[in-house]
């Protein structure tokens, strides 16, 4: 039976979270802070949106007693809650927020997966579509957070002379990794736990050479 964490977990959206890590890394090598988190605030009102739509249609669906519907209700409005705080004004302020949405995510996705589980359900139609365009959402809010969060490191070193020479480097980097990427997407479905592993560490290691970057 299909459940949220089997979306989640689906080689597809494996897949478009490789790409939307390597592609908020390379954004964050060409913007401003300002214009970074003026694009993590877009990314998290999208997500909003697709959480309120997400919440609309388990309201909706079938074979969920309506007290557990209560309770699921619950975890949407505390994740409503995190995503609308204010922004982080500073590098000490950005993780905890952060670290309090990815907590409610996972609490709130479990919990619609439990009570599924618990009546006997698989996803129904409209809420497997509203469940997808919400993880879908996410991994782009947690792929820019992911980023600007390591943009915060590189002002100090910003006005160094190496700065551009090793951000070239990485944005090479960058670029052959999602190249890589875009011929794996074409192969069969049957072939992607031989190539899983490989982009967990291709993109593990862009993060680790931005973090030297910034370091």
């Amino acid at each position: 039976m299909s459940k949220v964490k089997e979306i989640r977990e689906s080689i597809d959206k494996k897949l478009d979270h490789w790409e939307a890590s390597a592609t908020a890394f390379e954004i964050q090598l060409q913007q401003t802070e300002e214009q970074a988190r003026a694009k993590l605030e877009v990314r998290k009102k999208t997500l909003n949106e697709a959480l309120e739509k997400f919440n609309s249609e388990v309201a909706k669906a079938k074979g969920i007693a309506e007290e557990k519907k209560k309770e699921i209700q619950a975890e949407f409005d505390d994740l409503q809650v995190q995503l609308t705080l204010g922004k982080a004004e500073a590098k000490e302020a950005f993780g905890a927020p952060r670290k309090k949405i990815q907590h409610s995510i996972a609490t709130l996705e479990a919990t619609v997966d439990r009570h599924l589980d618990a009546a006997g359900h698989a996803l129904e139609k409209s809420l497997e579509k509203a469940a997808d365009k919400f993880i879908a959402s996410e991994i782009q809010y947690e792929a820019a957070a992911d980023a600007l969060e390591a943009r915060l490191f590189m002002k100090k070193i910003e006005a160094k002379a190496q700065f551009e020479k090793k951000k070239g480097e990485l944005l090479a980097q960058i670029n052959e990794f999602k190249t890589q990427l875009r011929g794996k997407r074409d192969m069969a479905k049957d072939k992607a736990a031989t190539f899983e592993k490989e982009l967990s560490a291709g993109i593990s290691q862009i993060k680790q050479a931005f973090k030297t970057l910034s370091g």
